[in-house]
């Protein structure tokens, strides 16, 4: 590492101390409460002070020949974890820290701190937590938390900051889009559990700081917001039988700035909407959920329902689905000696619940899982959802390059569908299997800066098989992959065989792979550039010292890579091009 980078690091961690000191000095007064009573025994003197961990430094080489560039030619990371055992106490610690972090509006390098004892749990840097999912609902945070579960009770606080303020750069009109406020956040939850039986409530505020960032472009359309979030949440337990049901409510303001009003501006559906008072930019929504069941020995059935007000939202979370209703039945089945599991939930749901768009959607939603074991060769499994679901994973549509910033991105995925069929045969030395798979998604964009989305269609297939020789700890797999995007204006499709080799030397220490494809593609029914891709990778993690008869674990592991990708030229699609990627790294365990 550069002494640069090495003083970037320094500087980012007293920058960030604060946020370490204030919670860990609050959990070491709550610490001695929670232990008021017990002998230095208790207290885990005779543990003394253990720890473990691991540090890891990886570089990452990248050159193009043929075209431009697709990332920077040089990346490194560095990450670790420290588990320490102060008699007793469990004190968790983990760091991240790259040169990627000037590709992020927000911050990509992250420390957290998560010291626990007994029933007291603090989070300490960044981390996230859960109250509801209606009100905080795993929004990473830089701050303090803490979990307190004594006997039957559930306490729960948090107060960060959930967005670092982002100046808009006059130089660069595309990045004005990432333009923020300094966002801060604080919430509290409180319940008590008893043999199932369980009833809590939560509330979480957020607020944007006006004077965070020097100026705010008028066309921009950034404004600062306030939010306010209440939930409920209960579940009653008899016999087998069980009672849940959830309500939250979120007040959004959606522009500090404004100025209060006597009559309501309109905006969101919410039951309590008539009795609480109103500005030109606030908008109150409410969001509900229950569900009621019965458990048996091999089969079970519930009748769930969910209601959520146009355009809900709360600053604790990333995105919602919204301006819906739906009343579902999920049962569920073991059969042919518990080979055959099926999962279900089928119901209607319909929007418009302000019944302010011109038409109202209603259809069928469901979901289907089925699982299948005939004998310990078989694995059949098959399962399908049109459910909506937000992932910031995105859908293969070119199976050969993966933005690394693509995962601040949110995608909403509305159908999904999966089969996959396994087979495992041969002898000991000789294990051999067969495997086929395919899936289908339907995505749409939801990072669009201008708040714009289009809806895509995702297949893959493939076939695969392979076959392990024992005693030279080899395993030879070939195969065939299919991929298929359509979105507005613009089908592709990538399909070819692949095969691969891995074995491992000096008993399993030295592990080394190679694998080829080569794939033909195609753009809206013409043929585009082929694509050979070879990738080699070895993973050398030396054994440790033997004592007592047995081996320790190794404290050091080596990995190197290579990957080559040649796109052929054509006509069509431009000039060929040939890339390079080259990764090296050293993980340090403890």
């Amino acid at each position: 590492m550069s002494r640069s980078g090495i003083y970037t690091a320094y500087f980012f961690s007293m920058k960030h101390f604060y946020w370490l000191a204030l919670p860990s000095l609050i959990f070491l007064l709550i610490t001695p409460l929670a232990s008021k009573g017990q002998n230095l025994e208790q207290l885990g003197v005779k543990k003394g002070i253990k720890t473990s961990g691991s540090v890891s430094l990886n570089t990452v080489g990248y050159t193009m020949h043929g075209t431009q560039a697709r990332r920077d030619p040089f990346d490194w990371f560095v990450a670790g974890s420290l588990n320490l055992s102060l008699f007793g106490y469990a004190a968790p610690f983990s760091f991240s820290y790259s040169n990627t972090q000037r590709s992020y509006s927000q911050p990509f390098n992250q420390l957290s701190f998560a010291p626990q004892y007994k029933w007291v749990k603090t989070y300490v840097g960044y981390t996230s937590m859960n109250f509801s999912p209606y009100t905080l609902s795993g929004h990473v945070f830089l701050g303090g938390g803490v979990e307190l579960t004594p006997g039957k009770w559930r306490l729960a606080a948090m107060c960060g900051r959930l967005q670092k303020p982002v100046s808009f750069n006059p130089a660069d009109s595309a990045g004005d889009g990432h333009a923020a406020f300094r966002r801060m956040g604080y919430g509290l939850k409180a319940g008590y559990e008893d043999k199932g039986n369980l009833l809590e409530v939560s509330i979480f505020s957020a607020k944007d700081e006006l004077h965070s960032i020097p100026y705010v472009l008028a066309q921009s359309g950034l404004t600062p917001k306030q939010n306010l979030a209440l939930g409920l949440n209960g579940r009653k337990q008899i016999g087998r039988f069980f009672l849940q049901a959830e309500y939250a409510l979120s007040s959004m303001v959606n522009d500090t700035r404004s100025e209060k009003r006597d009559s309501a501006a309109g905006g969101g559906s919410n039951l309590l909407k008539g009795l609480l008072p109103q500005t030109a930019t606030d908008r109150y929504y409410d969001a509900i959920n229950g569900s009621a069941g019965y458990q048996g020995s091999w089969y079970g059935l519930q009748v769930r329902y969910e209601r959520i007000a146009p355009e809900y939202q709360t600053l604790g979370a990333y995105y919602f689905n919204n301006d819906l209703e739906h009343l579902t039945i999920a049962p569920s089945v073991r059969l042919i000696q518990n080979t055959l599991n099926l999962v279900g939930n089928v119901g209607i749901q319909h929007n418009n619940l302000d019944e302010t768009r011109r038409a109202t959607t209603k259809r069928w939603v469901g979901s289907l899982n089925a699982a299948y074991t005939p004998s310990e060769h078989w694995n059949l499994s098959v399962s399908h959802s049109n459910f909506s679901a937000y992932t910031n994973v995105r859908p293969q549509a070119d199976p050969y390059f993966r933005d690394n910033l693509d995962t601040l991105d949110f995608y909403q995925v509305t159908h999904t569908s999966n089969a996959t069929a396994s087979y495992l045969f041969g002898k000991e030395n000789h294990r051999q299997s067969l495997m086929l798979g395919g899936s289908y998604q339907k995505a749409s964009d939801q990072a669009g800066y201008q708040g714009q989305s289009s809806l895509s269609d995702f297949y893959s297939a493939n076939a695969a098989y392979s076959h392990t020789l024992s005693s030279l700890q080899a395993t030879l797999a070939t195969g065939v992959n299919y991929n298929s995007a359509n979105s507005p204006g613009v089908s592709s499709t990538f399909w070819g065989p692949m095969v691969s080799l891995t074995r491992s030397f000096r008993e399993k220490t030295l592990r080394s792979s190679v694998s080829s494809s080569y794939n033909q593609s195609s753009a809206n029914g013409t043929a585009g550039s082929d694509v050979w891709n070879t990738r080699g990778s070895v993973n050398y993690a030396p054994r440790g010292n033997r004592q007592a008869g047995k081996r320790d674990a190794g404290k050091h592991n080596f990995s190197g890579g290579l990957n080559v990708l040649r796109r052929f030229k054509a006509t069509a699609q431009g000039p060929g091009f040939t890339e390079w990627t080259a990764t090296a790294g050293y993980t340090y365990s403890f």
